[in-house]
């Protein structure tokens, strides 16, 4: 399975690749950049079977971010990665077109 992995924490991207490492029967092929409009180039350049997505990246924000991706991708599931714990961002997100 081929991931993109939109994030610009280098702390949050060891984590997420171990966890993706870890207990899972699949086998992740990760693709990371830490920038909306690189991971925009690679969606065009390659084929991904999802996409995790960080809201907060040096050159895109919020809901902005998710508009842009899913613009661009619109057949590729997207995850949105935030530390939020209000619901209400989350529907506003799935709403616009996030998986999860």
């Amino acid at each position: 399975m081929r991931i993109l992995l939109i994030e610009d924490n280098p702390g949050d991207i060891r984590l997420l690749q171990e966890y993706l490492k870890e207990g899972s029967a699949f086998r992740f092929q990760v693709t990371q950049v830490d920038r909306l409009s690189r991971g925009l180039e690679r969606l065009a350049e390659l084929r991904f079977d999802a996409v995790l997505l960080d809201l907060s990246l040096p050159d895109s924000h919020g809901l902005d971010t998710l508009v842009r991706l899913h613009e661009a991708a619109k057949d590729v599931p997207i995850v949105v990665l935030t530390g939020i714990e209000d619901e209400a961002p989350g529907v506003r997100l799935i709403q616009a077109g996030a998986q999860d």
